[in-house]
């Protein structure tokens, strides 16, 4: 790995991101959209005021063409990029600069309503930026690592780096297809925390109990991160591939936002899509047997939810009951031989389930 610095303002490396030279979506990074206002506020006055910015790391590839992926500085120079395109206006909070012995108030400015020398001190700032080059992905990881070893990042966004940049790569993807974006109705605050992220590791654990046999003690992020760690490197393109085919029957089933598929259940309808698509169930009468689950009350479900719902426990208990209903729903036999919870051992899960939930009941945690 090698490294050397790029002499380029911001006007050059807004050119270079609109022409695609200049990309950030490398897998490990996280989403767009982490700053707050005064945030990308006080960039702004950080800019003009001569305070402090820490440098831009960008790994540099040479293929047909030179192109730059960043590697630390995402937030940064997206800020300032939507800030000169006019995104937004700066925090009421941004305190006055003051350039040449003159005073300009920043608070509530749009970039057009700057001062054509406060535009032009912004265009030409250069960042310190460093170009790494010929960087394996363990050493583009190693580095991501590092430079941010003192920025507390989210537990799903460390997993990125504990499941490696090729399952990066593609559970990026996954989130991406339509009922990611458009059938779960994340709040703003689940959407910055990359929900979406964390529900596809959640169902791809619960459908390797399933099908695979494997031990997990909870679908907490702690968990899922072991799972991370576990699947590196050995997912296979056929896990791939039915993972694929269950979120596009679920895009083909759920074209718009539904209620019932909220966080913690939607790892749920996940399952339940595989047994559906094993049967031959079609998308449409799927999406009905969801409308109907959620709109009715069912107990065996409800007393899953609430304190502790991560557990392995409730969480099969939930699975179970949404199994049961499934069944009954499209007149499937119950010794049909899919389960919900894994093959041989489904028989033991269920008494597993059913003794907590009886303790539980017992002890005053769940009202009969």
């Amino acid at each position: 790995m090698n490294k050397a610095t790029l002499p380029q303002g911001i006007r050059q490396l807004a050119k270079w991101y609109e022409k695609g030279t200049l990309k950030f979506d490398l897998p490990i990074q996280r989403a767009s959209g982490q700053w707050s206002l005064l945030q990308k506020s006080l960039l702004v006055h950080s800019i003009l005021a001569d305070y402090p910015i820490p440098a831009l790391y960008l790994v540099r590839y040479k293929d047909n063409e030179t192109t730059y992926q960043a590697l630390d500085g995402k937030q940064r120079c997206t800020s300032i990029f939507e800030f000169i395109h006019g995104e937004y206006a700066l925090h009421a909070s941004t305190p006055n600069v003051t350039i040449e012995g003159t005073e300009y108030e920043l608070a509530n400015k749009l970039f057009e309503e700057l001062s054509e020398d406060l535009k032009d001190l912004i265009n030409g700032f250069r960042f310190t930026i460093y170009a790494l080059e010929n960087a394996t992905d363990e050493e583009i990881e190693e580095a991501f690592a590092r430079l941010n070893a003192s920025v507390p990042l989210t537990l799903i966004q460390k997993a990125r780096t504990e499941m490696g940049t090729d399952l990066a790569r593609w559970t990026r993807e996954m989130t991406q297809l339509p009922f990611f974006q458009h059938a779960i109705p994340l709040t703003l605050a689940q959407a910055r925390r990359e929900s979406e992220l964390e529900i596809l590791l959640q169902s791809m654990l619960l459908m390797d109990a399933k099908d695979e046999g494997y031990e997990y003690k909870a679908i907490s992020m702690r968990e899922v991160m072991k799972y991370c760690r576990d699947i590196r490197g050995v997912y296979t393109d056929e896990r791939k591939k039915i993972i694929l085919c269950i979120v596009e029957y679920l895009s083909d089933a759920f074209a718009e936002k539904h209620k019932f598929l909220k966080k913690t259940n939607v790892p749920m309808v996940f399952i339940m899509a595989d047994l559906a698509m094993q049967n031959n169930i079609p998308p449409s009468d799927f999406k009905t047997f969801i409308d109907n689950f959620g709109g009715s009350i069912c107990v065996d479900y409800d007393v899953n939810m609430g304190s502790g719902n991560i557990k392995r426990a409730k969480t099969e208990g939930r699975l179970l009951a949404m199994f049961h209903e499934f069944v009954r729903y499209f007149k499937i036999p119950e010794d049909s031989g899919c389960s919900p919870i894994g093959g041989r051992d489904s028989d033991r899960s269920e008494d597993m389930v059913r003794e907590t939930l009886k303790e539980e009941k017992e002890n005053g945690g769940i009202k009969a």
